[in-house]
């Protein structure tokens, strides 16, 4: 997320509370996902990598999801993230 807003400061700003176009970061895994929508508490997101491997491009291609989450839990998940908002 550092690299992201360091490389794009006219254009993403770090934050811990999620904007639609965010792009999120798992704390501590390797897990990145955007953020769709937000909707008082809840943020609708797009992730992949689901299984956690190195996939080919077509399984990759199959490996994501659309989920609701509060935030709360989205921070449970994956023990904290952080969100690159656009600006």
């Amino acid at each position: 997320m550092k690299k992201l807003v360091a490389a794009h400061p006219d254009k993403f700003e770090r934050s811990s509370s999620p904007k639609a176009g965010a792009v999120f970061s798992a704390i501590g895994h390797n897990h990145v996902g955007i953020v769709i929508a937000v909707k008082d508490n809840t943020i609708t997101v797009q992730e992949g990598n689901l299984d956690g491997v190195t996939n080919t491009f077509q399984d990759a291609k199959k490996d994501w999801q659309t989920k609701s989450y509060t935030l709360d839990q989205l921070r449970s998940i994956y023990g904290g993230v952080v969100f690159a908002n656009p600006k």
